[in-house]
């Protein structure tokens, strides 16, 4: 497998698990995080790193 197909399937399965994080997240937080096109999209593009900033600025309240 070339460099190339590695990096793409890592990517390919941190977005996938970000999006999964973000759904348990919601079924088991007593504080809602709210499932719209942004936090979809940031945990699409940002994968776990983008979950965590998710839950970190809700549960901050700043934002979500």
């Amino acid at each position: 497998m070339s460099n190339r197909m590695r990096l793409i399937s890592r990517l390919i399965v941190n977005t996938v698990v970000g999006l999964i994080l973000l759904f348990v997240t919601n079924l088991f937080l007593s504080d809602e995080v709210p499932l719209n096109l942004l936090t979809i999209v940031i945990c699409a593009i940002g994968g776990v790193v983008g979950w965590v900033l998710i839950v970190l600025l809700h549960l901050l309240g700043v934002a979500f």
